[in-house]
């Protein structure tokens, strides 16, 4: 489970050139901006995506709510 929060994000280069398309089409003139933005957002979004599997991994204890064990 906490393998799975690490690896499923959107902290890849896809997802970052469909918002850099989608900005372009709203400000095509400030590509070196959109360009410094958008790898600083990539960097955040490789970093959230541990966090977010550090933070399930203190809440886990082993057992669920919808089996009652």
């Amino acid at each position: 489970m906490i393998a799975a929060y690490a690896l499923c994000g959107f902290a890849h280069v896809a997802s970052l050139a469909i918002v850099d398309g989608g900005t372009a089409a709203l400000v095509p003139h400030r590509t070196k901006d959109r360009t410094a933005v958008g790898l600083r957002a990539l960097a955040a979004a490789t970093l959230a995506c541990p966090m977010t599997a550090a933070v399930a991994g203190t809440c886990y204890t082993g057992s669920t709510v919808l089996f009652g064990r």
